[in-house]
């Protein structure tokens, strides 16, 4: 299936958006890919900060739904998330300019309206090399974006 551009996918509008493009998506699970600019508004010293990481991962989170609303359930319309909770959320290092990041996020339950995904950050050229790891729950709203 053809994927399209992430922003029909994202309620968030440039230059507030922090996923390039979703790959590896599916009912459960979707991995969004970032690659790190100078002129990126959460970029400071060179470095992709707190809230740029955790933006990432809750515009993935939110990818993963539109994707699933738009491809899955039929729905033209997608209903907005709002982070409720980011729980045992580890930053083990954060990105440099110029670094790409592959953010995966799985949905591990799933309550009506509320979903859980299980997160995790890793340097796209060195796979193996995990920088920022956690828990984020999801609320929908009724509100259609």
């Amino acid at each position: 299936m053809e994927l399209l551009p992430i922003e029909s996918y994202l309620p968030q509008k440039h230059p507030f958006i922090f996923i390039e493009k979703m790959s590896d998506v599916d009912r459960n699970k979707c991995r969004g890919e970032l690659t790190i600019k100078e002129d990126n508004v959460l970029v400071n010293d060179g470095y992709f900060i707190e809230s740029g990481i955790l933006e990432n991962i809750a515009q993935t989170c939110a990818a993963h739904i539109g994707y699933v609303e738009i491809h899955i359930r039929k729905n033209p319309h997608i209903r907005i998330g709002m982070v409720a909770q980011i729980k045992e959320m580890e930053i083990y290092r954060y990105p440099k300019v110029g670094e790409s990041i592959s953010t995966t996020v799985e949905e591990i339950e799933n309550y009506g309206d509320l979903s859980i995904y299980k997160a995790t950050v890793i340097n796209s050229d060195k796979e193996t090399e995990v920088m920022a790891e956690g828990e984020i729950r999801v609320v929908l709203t009724d509100k259609i974006g």
